[in-house]
């Protein structure tokens, strides 16, 4: 009959395996940094795989081979402590929590997010903005006066000018949370990360552009603002056939919901592995994209409009949590450049029109339309086919000031 292992045999074992091969371990930490640093996180995002190199590269191996050799020494500890697994448990998941409350707290915060804007070329604008909301949001509201926060997409940064509008409506302070490509769906995600007040004023401006041709779980832009505030109230717009299509976007999205670790991944890659400081520029700033070739810009958007549900459902919980928190929303009718409307853009206008008012007409805000705004735009007020230029910016941002000192507040 073979004799059974006893712990003492097992032990050996693992000494002798050590002993010889201990070497392994740095070598896998090293294959493990060069794969996870990029590669990964590449193959997590659907996106192409590239592998890393450049002056970080030796730095990746440094640090794998590092986190790789300690491997040995823990298991070696761990022959110590096996009779106090309990303990050891529990000494592990402290560990965790107060890595969890450190990397919560606002230093570490502002640096790093400023750390990680530092590191940003000069063409990542979304990643920009992120840092930029972050940090805002870290520091906090110092004035205590109802304020305006202004929401949307590059129409609205393109649209309002904050400067001018800050001027118009003082004292009253305004606040800009748009962002490049935010819709409805995207604006409910991220409202853990807007100071919204009970009696703050939500100023957005929304057209068949916010709602139609939108992608059905936008992924990457929900991850940096995932939020158990929010996360649930954005998986509920979504159908279960998106969210079975995306399974594993979605469990990542909930990971990101309950830690800053996996949230802040993307940042907290870029300081690890670029340890350079990348030079903005002066065209660098968080409310500049690159411009699309005109032609481009007009032959998308007359293309098929299709409506997303999701978007739908997302704007209408929006305005139940704002109207909860005693926020008004006033919701300006959008538009884009009339050289590019089409019978189909007129229709999607009309049905936008008609669901908005559904919606804002329950108490939850006001409506206003482009007939009451009466810009009178002409066609040197357009930019390009979806943004407003200089012009069409300053008569949208009077037009906002001025609804907004004759129906939601006074203004001296």
């Amino acid at each position: 009959m073979p004799r059974s292992s006893t712990p003492s045999d097992v032990r050996d074992l693992e000494r002798a395996f050590l002993k010889k091969g201990w070497w392994l371990f740095p070598l896998g930490g090293v294959l493990a940094a060069l794969a996870v640093g990029g590669p990964f996180w590449a193959w997590v995002d659907g996106q192409p795989i590239v592998w890393p190199g450049g002056g970080g590269l030796m730095w990746r191996v440094l640090i794998g081979a590092l986190i790789g050799g300690s491997i040995p020494a823990v298991w070696a500890l761990g022959w110590w402590v096996r009779t106090k697994r309990g303990r050891v448990a529990l000494a592990v998941a402290l560990v965790v929590v107060a890595a969890e409350g450190l990397l919560l707290q606002p230093t570490i915060q502002a640096a790093l997010w400023l750390a990680t804007r530092a590191r940003l070329e000069a063409d990542q604008s979304f990643m920009r903005e992120v840092c930029y909301v972050r940090l805002e949001e870290n520091v906090g509201r110092s004035d205590e006066r109802p304020a305006i926060i202004l929401v949307g997409s590059s129409q609205v940064l393109n649209g309002v000018d904050v400067a001018l509008l800050g001027q118009l409506v003082h004292p009253a302070p305004v606040i800009r949370r748009a962002m490049f490509g935010m819709t409805p769906l995207k604006t409910l995600a991220m409202q853990a990360y807007m100071p919204f007040r009970a009696g703050d004023t939500c100023v957005q401006y929304l057209s068949e552009f916010d709602f139609t041709n939108q992608a059905a779980f936008p992924f990457a832009w929900l991850r940096p603002y995932g939020s158990w505030k929010t996360a649930p109230e954005v998986l509920r717009c979504l159908s279960w056939r998106v969210k079975v299509r995306h399974w594993r976007e979605v469990i990542d999205y909930l990971m990101a919901a309950t830690t800053e670790w996996w949230r802040a991944r993307d940042a907290l890659n870029r300081i690890v592995f670029r340890f350079c400081v990348t030079d903005q520029g002066e065209d660098a700033g968080h409310e500049r994209g690159r411009p699309l070739d005109p032609a481009m810009a007009a032959e998308q958007a007359r293309g098929d409009l299709r409506f997303e549900a999701a978007e739908w459902a997302a704007f209408q919980r929006l305005a139940q949590r704002l109207n909860a928190q005693q926020v008004v929303m006033v919701v300006f009718e959008g538009d884009v450049n009339p050289a590019i409307y089409s019978d189909q853009r007129r229709r999607a206008k009309q049905t936008v029109r008609e669901r908005l008012k559904d919606v804002l007409a329950t108490g939850a805000g006001r409506y206003v339309s482009r007939e009451e705004q009466a810009l009178d735009l002409e066609p040197g007020d357009w930019r390009d086919m979806t943004h407003l230029s200089h012009s069409g910016r300053e008569k949208l941002t009077r037009r906002i000031a001025q609804e907004l000192s004759a129906s939601v507040m006074p203004i001296d």
